[in-house]
């Protein structure tokens, strides 16, 4: 049996210019979050009342969300449930087989405690319609039809309270994260962009997540990204890695993590050693145990446990106290490696 899966994004575009909200929405979504009201839909622009407080959790789900821009103006989004669900969902929906999604969004001047998280076919790369889709070639462009984009995210402060504190789910294109802060924790990563993903801009950012036995940012199989005078610290389970998780949850991963740019960054090191390194591309290629899951078709991950981090850049980043030559491992092809140096 073939699945078809219908793409409806561009009902998304069809609408014109979301209303501002008016004061019966503004004042749900300042209201406080109660055991059956926990979370608000934004249908509606806003700005909200300065360095209000926000409880609830805030849903932003499929055209209803788009060409919207909402600013928190120095507001706070930190609701109870922030360590096991998202505080913040930017997200598709699926109706009768057709997936209707956010485009042109704008979230700015936030300070959110938990996590943000922008999803489309699956939250993250395991779903049922993710893996059923990933069993047919084309998957790359249906996943990126379905998923949220053109995303704006600026000036936000982002400090994680265990769940990763921005995730970018498989086939989200098109977000830009500027001018913004990711810290607290993370029993992950701090930045995770899913396989499928594409064309995502991370600029001016400070990223210093303490997380718990992983690196600070995965690519995984996520493509055409370009991350630009950053600041990364925090670095002792390593910075930005390229692969390709190859089988996990049975779904075939086709994109490879290839065409990324990361240049101009800063990489703080105070006393570490380096063990481990502050970009590695390739840092899988096949090495878990669960590569297999997916066997059986000819293509992607299916025919080839490589990562295939190949084609990327990295060049004029500055590296404190260690040199670039130990804190960049190239484990791919073609790709270029230039202009790095030490700073001290």
């Amino acid at each position: 049996m073939r699945f078809i899966f219908l793409t409806a994004g561009l009902l998304a575009s069809t609408t014109a210019f979301a209303q501002q909200c008016s004061s019966e929405q503004l004042a749900d979504i300042l209201a406080p979050a109660t055991p059956g009201n926990d979370c608000v839909e934004v249908r509606c622009s806003a700005t909200l009342p300065a360095n209000s407080q926000i409880s609830k959790r805030l849903l932003f789900t499929g055209p209803a969300a788009s060409n919207l821009t909402f600013d928190c103006n120095g507001s706070t989004i930190a609701p109870a449930e922030a360590g096991s669900k998202d505080a913040v969902q930017i997200r598709s929906q699926q109706q009768q087989q057709q997936w209707q999604r956010p485009e042109n969004l704008s979230l700015q001047r936030c300070r959110i405690e938990g996590s943000l998280r922008i999803m489309g076919m699956a939250s993250n790369g395991e779903g049922a319609v993710l893996r059923t889709s990933s069993q047919q070639s084309g998957h790359t462009e249906r996943a990126q039809a379905a998923a949220p984009s053109n995303i704006r995210l600026n000036q936000l402060t982002i400090i994680g309270q265990g769940r990763v504190p921005l995730y970018l789910a498989p086939g989200v294109t098109h977000v830009s994260l500027s001018n913004s802060r990711i810290s607290g924790q993370s029993r992950s990563v701090a930045l995770y962009l899913d396989a499928e993903s594409a064309h995502n801009r991370f600029t001016g950012n400070t990223i210093d997540s303490q997380t718990s036995n992983r690196e600070l940012i995965a690519i995984d199989g996520s493509a055409n990204n370009q991350f630009s005078n950053n600041r990364f610290s925090s670095l002792n389970r390593g910075g930005i890695y390229l692969y390709r998780n190859c089988g996990e949850g049975g779904t075939i991963r086709h994109q490879a993590p290839s065409g990324n740019q990361i240049s101009g960054n800063t990489f703080f090191y105070r006393k570490y050693r380096g063990d481990l390194p502050a970009v590695w591309l390739g840092s899988r290629n096949g090495n878990r145990n669960y590569c297999q899951a997916d066997a059986g078709y000819g293509f992607g991950s299916s025919a080839s446990d490589t990562d295939f981090a190949d084609g990327n850049t990295v060049e004029n980043n500055r590296i404190y106290r260690l040199s670039p030559q130990k804190m960049i491992r190239d484990h791919g092809r073609n790709n270029r490696i230039s202009g790095n140096t030490t700073v001290y």
